[in-house]
């Protein structure tokens, strides 16, 4: 990974190395060439160290802890990012600032837009002209007449901006957004279950509303948008007694029609849990999802979608070729390397558990689960890449001695449990070909610290012909490369981001995520808080954005 800028002019003050992976893979028999090849390596990365390059950031103002800031990619076409600022305006709407930037990050636009002051951004959709922009009203004491929700569209042809507000059911809760062919999908779930979906048309601003017909009760889980095959796709977990049963995916066109119905019964004690989705070059759909575990608790339905509490024990990878699922099940404590991926404690559960069955004559290897944020999917030459972070939370108990109100009465203890945070402890990688075969299964360590919320750690990327997994932690990048055999190219790198001024120091840094671009291009967005005593304001709090490439 490097820091880079096309047609920029380079900057002595940084001295950034740049990785040639590809001469790392190169491997022969013959020990007479593998020194050649060693000495031509060192060769050309000493040279490589001469390569200096300024640094593309973009950095905004934080003046407030919980102030929004977010970022919406347009690929290769730069991206917009939208945060509140401190004006407001003579009606006291808080504005927002909506700022255009290109691929290098330079401002091409900016916009300020009121907005009523108590409202929340949530979620943002984009297609090839239009964007999306959902905010929800925060405010519990809002009047009858007030809107639940607003939504600021861009109109990237027209270079216009528009919004609109409405309302919607009583005790709906907003799940996503998601822009196909001009139209923004919005779905909705009620708190007991069920839900529906908005279909706006973002040039006429006809709304269209849908209630999703099942045998049962259910609620919506995912939604996701394809642009090649103009659709939506919506998953929707069907439930009986408030215990999930199935899960049934919708495929619906930009206007709202129904234009499949797909269904996967649960197997027994597992679930199908986290799920991204794809087509097929015949346009069959392809889903594949962690396997959870399915207690005899029912289950919670309000906020159920934010609900990351459940461990999976494997993944599923299923096909439906005219409506019927192709499905394999591949658990975690059947793959060879998955140990890599554990942490220490189950590591050595594991050992004891394989010295106990030693003395049987049905030895089983014991279960391995984890805690999965989202799961992500990248194409990888024939390959499907299936990569999903594992997390663990931590506790600790405290105890007190309680002596009554007055303090005459004998002490007695108490014990109560402290939440220390969430520990993203590795990143599990599987590679599926076409017809959904594990091909090879790897995982990466970047030994985050740990965070009281729950946000993506890092990212992968296909870069030339190697896949890149990397993650920024307290103004560093860490990154690593595998091959298309799953071989890994490197060990673990860890790069300095460069800052705008040679000056700054990193006090303090939060909320660090990495999204892959377009090409060979990551995005750093995040938190920070700077020091630097040369510059009028010794020290400054940012949301910043940084380009990486990997070279």
């Amino acid at each position: 990974m490097r820091h880079c800028e096309e047609e920029r002019r380079s900057n002595p003050e940084n001295n950034l190395i740049v990785w040639t992976a590809s001469f790392l893979a190169v491997t022969h028999s013959d020990n007479k060439m593998k020194s050649h090849l060693l000495i031509a390596l060192l060769l050309i990365t000493n040279w490589a160290t001469a390569q200096q390059v300024e640094p593309v950031r973009y950095e905004v103002n934080r003046w407030h802890k919980a102030q929004g800031c977010h970022f919406l990619s347009f690929d290769e076409n730069g991206g917009l990012l939208l945060y509140e600022t401190e004006k407001t305006d003579k009606a006291k709407h808080r504005l927002w600032n909506f700022a255009c930037v290109d691929s290098s990050l330079y401002e091409t636009r900016s916009d300020l837009i009121p907005l009523p002051d108590k409202i929340k951004f949530f979620d943002a959709g984009n297609d090839a002209r239009f964007a999306a922009f959902l905010f929800v009203n925060e405010d519990n004491k809002k009047a009858a007449d007030s809107l639940d929700f607003l939504v600021v569209a861009y109109d990237r042809q027209e270079n216009a901006y528009r919004t609109f507000w409405d309302k919607w059911p009583e005790k709906s809760v907003p799940l996503s957004v998601e822009v196909v062919d001009g139209t923004m999908m919005m779905a909705l779930n009620n708190r007991n279950g069920n839900g529906s979906l908005r279909f706006y048309d973002l040039t006429s601003d006809q709304c269209r509303t849908i209630t999703p017909s099942s045998s049962g009760n259910f609620v919506l889980f995912q939604t996701d948008a394809f642009a090649k095959e103009h659709c939506f796709v919506v998953a929707a977990k069907e439930f009986d007694n408030k215990r999930f049963v199935s899960t049934s995916f919708l495929v619906y066109s930009p206007t709202g029609n129904l234009q499949g119905t797909y269904r996967y019964e649960n197997i027994p004690n597992a679930a199908l849990g986290r799920m991204v989705f794809r087509f097929d070059e015949s346009r069959n759909l392809v889903v594949i999802g962690t396997l959870e575990r399915e207690t005899g608790r029912k289950v919670n339905l309000e906020g159920v979608t934010e609900n990351f509490d459940k461990e999976s024990l494997g993944v599923v990878w299923m096909r439906f070729v005219g409506g019927v699922p192709d499905s394999k099940v591949f658990l975690f404590k059947d793959m060879p390397e998955i140990e890599h991926a554990l942490t220490a404690s189950d590591r050595v559960r594991l050992r004891e558990e394989k010295l106990k069955n030693q003395r049987k004559d049905n030895p089983t290897r014991g279960e391995i689960a984890f805690q999965f944020l989202k799961p992500r999917l990248t194409d990888f030459g024939d390959l499907t890449i299936f990569a999903v972070e594992a997390f663990m939370p931590y506790y600790h108990t405290e105890t007190r001695m309680n002596y009554g109100y007055y303090g005459y009465y004998g002490g007695y203890p108490y014990t109560y449990t402290v939440f220390d945070g969430y520990d993203f402890f590795s990143e599990i990688i599987l590679a599926f070909d076409r017809d959904g075969h594990l091909q090879w299964q790897q995982s990466v360590k970047f030994d985050n610290e740990l965070t009281y919320d729950l946000f993506p750690h890092s990212s992968e990327g296909v870069c030339y012909d190697e896949l890149v997994v990397a993650s920024p932690y307290r103004n560093q990048l860490r990154y690593t490369a595998f091959d298309a055999n799953g071989q890994a190219l490197m060990n673990q790198q860890s790069e300095k981001l460069a800052p705008i001024y040679g000056a700054d120091y990193v006090e303090d840094e939060y909320f660090a995520q990495l999204g892959k671009w377009y090409g060979s291009r990551f995005l750093i967005f995040g938190s920070q808080i700077i020091q630097n005593g040369s510059q009028p304001k010794p020290r400054r709090t940012v949301y910043y954005l940084q380009k990486v490439q990997y070279d």
